[in-house]
């Protein structure tokens, strides 16, 4: 009769050295298949067998789980830090484009946001045949100046790739006036594109910090007085046509008075939103939307991550 502790090791053995089937143990050994699984769990948990991952990715994705577990989100994606820092908005744009395409069938309509990230994710989408999807966006698109990262722009590039309809937002992203926003916002097509935009099966985001990086500031919208008055009004993020602070109030002073497009609390009735960030300047913004539970699916570098996690 075999004493427990030599039962255990032989069960290890045989099952992660020889290779044997736990039926094959269980026939070998005299004893039930639940007991093999059994002993196998208490082998891990004394310490009798130790499994080490030799991975680099291995650390991420135990992130990844941690993620989605202390955030209680639906998934997590975190780009390698240790590729060259000019890539990771690259690799974000893969990770992105690999998660929506293994579901794109799922989808009838897609919203999208703007800016740098947004459009490493269009740069890196395949080409899919996805003629029953609706690419929408969901900030004003129109300008001049670095229309690239504007979110008509982007809707149109994807759905070349994706084959698929789209719409467009007939706006500015910031208007020049409260008169001038409140004018385009009369219109039936700007109420037609915001309803669609509400309505989205999932959107795509970027998030943004307005006073050290953001679409906003990188486009030049805003005064040196503007900046100063974002930075006293405690705005720490902006994502679409909203500026948030610590608590996830939105933030309302003249300028967000300007904005165009889908707001934060609109966001909360959205069925599912991903958001894409790199840069630690974000972290604070991020954590927040995490903790409003407007986050399904979070893309961000390993910087975001090991911050989210302490």
């Amino acid at each position: 009769m075999y004493n427990r502790d030599s039962l255990i090791v032989q069960v290890a053995t045989l099952y992660y050295k020889e290779k044997l089937t736990q039926a094959t143990i269980a026939k070998r050994l005299h004893i039930s298949r639940p007991t093999v699984s059994q002993m196998l769990n208490e082998a891990k948990e004394r310490g009798i067998v130790t499994i080490t991952i030799h991975h680099p990715d291995s650390n991420l994705y135990s992130q990844q789980f941690s993620l989605i577990e202390k955030y209680n989100i639906s998934t997590a994606h975190i780009a390698n830090n240790g590729s060259n820092s000019n890539n990771i908005k690259k690799e974000l744009g893969q990770l992105c484009a690999q998660y929506i395409e293994s579901r794109i069938n799922e989808f009838n309509t897609l919203g999208l946001g703007w800016g740098s990230t947004i459009l490493e994710y269009v740069n890196e989408a395949n080409y899919v045949d996805s003629d029953s999807l609706e690419i929408i966006p969901l900030i004003g698109g129109i300008g001049i100046q670095d229309t690239h990262y504007h979110s008509n722009h982007l809707a149109f590039r994807l759905s070349e790739k994706y084959n698929s309809k789209v719409s467009y937002f007939y706006a500015p992203a910031i208007a020049e006036s409260k008169e001038v926003r409140d004018l385009f916002a009369s219109t039936a097509l700007y109420q037609d594109i915001y309803k669609k935009g509400l309505e989205v099966d999932i959107a795509v985001l970027g998030v943004g910090n307005p006073i050290e990086s953001s679409t906003y500031k990188i486009l030049g919208y805003f005064t040196k007085e503007e900046e100063d008055e974002i930075r006293n009004s405690g705005a720490i993020g902006d994502i679409v046509g909203s500026f948030f602070n610590e608590a996830g109030d939105s933030v309302y002073i003249p300028v967000t008075e300007r904005m165009m497009g889908i707001t934060l609390n609109d966001l909360r009735n959205v069925k599912e939103v991903i958001v894409i960030a790199s840069g630690k300047e974000k972290v604070q913004s991020i954590r927040t939307l995490l903790n409003m539970g407007v986050v399904d699916h979070l893309i961000i570098d390993q910087e975001i991550s090991d911050a989210l996690l302490n």
